[in-house]
């Protein structure tokens, strides 16, 4: 029997070989870090936004509770919602008064006073050094008194 026939592979051939193998492991292991990296962000970014349909309703509250008869012109406050720090300031940008109503006894409009008001709200999240930062409008009325 000879040996003769039989071919195996060069060293040159196994050192390319090894080489595209080695590059192509390296890209998977960075695409692969680069992905569990964005995930934990993720999974952060959630964690902080996670109270935030609570977190609304909460300032909507607190801009529709007035001292007196007047729109407040400034609003703000904090508070801690699921581990979620939040301080929130409010501006008053527009108020208004609904239409007047014509009252047919009296044969006269009824002008009602300013009750409506819009606000600017900005609003800061943190929770674990990860913040966010929101500005929205946010419309609150006074209740009618009875």
């Amino acid at each position: 029997m000879s040996l003769r026939g039989e071919r195996g592979f060069t060293l040159i051939e196994v050192l390319i070989a090894a080489v595209i193998m080695f590059t192509v492991l390296a890209t998977a292991t960075l695409s692969l870090r680069g992905a569990m990296h964005a995930s934990e962000r993720a999974s952060r970014k959630t964690e902080l936004l996670a109270p935030l349909p609570w977190i609304t309703p909460t300032i909507r509250e607190r801009l529709r509770e007035y001292p007196g008869d007047n729109l407040a012109t400034e609003r703000s406050g904090e508070g801690v919602v699921f581990g979620v720090e939040y301080r929130f300031h409010a501006s008053l940008v527009r108020s208004g008064a609904p239409p007047s109503r014509f009252d047919v006894d009296a044969a006269e409009f009824i002008e009602y006073a300013p009750r409506f008001g819009l606000y600017d709200v900005e609003l800061e999240l943190e929770r674990e050094g990860e913040q966010s930062r929101f500005v929205y409008q946010e419309l609150a009325w006074q209740p009618l008194e009875r």
